[in-house]
């Protein structure tokens, strides 16, 4: 079984290959921006998939400072977390 730290390890080419970035919109709502190359989203969907298959309650924590972010450009998020667990009503404190 592949976790998203092996599918990392096993792809450590896609320097850059995906921007993910939070911000709002014009009208205040929230957002998520996604863009890369077709590997990048490729990436992506392995990380998603491998999260997907690891057992309940399990989480996978990519911090930059770790170098786990490689795959994502340097204005990209700090840090990205996948849990997998039926979603709470947690928002994260956005400063």
């Amino acid at each position: 079984m592949n976790t998203p730290k092996t599918i990392l390890t096993d792809h450590p080419n896609l320097n850059g290959s995906l921007r993910i970035l939070t911000g709002a919109t014009y009208y205040g709502k929230r957002a998520i921006y996604l863009s890369g190359s077709p590997e990048g989203f490729r990436l992506l969907a392995r990380l998603l998939n491998a999260q997907a298959d690891a057992a309940e309650n399990d989480f996978t924590k990519l911090e930059r400072d770790n170098g786990d972010l490689f795959f994502t450009t340097t204005d990209s998020v700090d840090i990205f977390e996948m849990h997998n667990h039926h979603p709470s009503a947690h928002h994260p404190r956005l400063d």
